[in-house]
């Protein structure tokens, strides 16, 4: 029953016209609802079983989000080498894309917060 839920999830995020989150956190729902409707009422499927692809399902996730903040990283310093000197715009960008990351990880660890909790249940 090995899914290649990174693969899955990577290519319908590369497909949004634009990274905004509530796109991605719906594609990632539905992701969710169809793994628990598809996998959820087979009777052939162990409830270990259901738990350990529901955590792959996360973990694909995951690396998705980081993969994009990398990216985001990766496109700011090369943004930043651009500029010839330092200026205020400059750093303004330094802090706008510091807060963006700084909302991502926040999001991350409630997002790992609420799945601990929901598979303690």
């Amino acid at each position: 029953m090995s899914r290649d839920y990174h693969s899955i999830i990577a290519r319908a995020v590369s497909h949004l016209p634009s990274a905004a989150d509530e796109a991605r956190h719906a594609i990632y729902e539905q992701a969710r609802t169809a793994l628990h409707d598809g996998l959820g009422n087979d009777p052939q499927i162990s409830d270990a079983e259901l738990v350990n692809e529901h955590h792959r399902l996360e973990v694909a996730i995951y690396e998705v989000e980081e993969d994009l903040l990398l990216n985001d990283m990766r496109r700011f310093v090369r943004e930043g080498t651009l500029l010839s000197h330092p200026s205020l715009g400059f750093i303004s960008k330094i802090k706008e894309f510091v807060r963006s990351a700084r909302d991502r990880v926040v999001r991350l660890r409630g997002f790992r917060a609420y799945e601990a909790a929901r598979q303690a249940v």
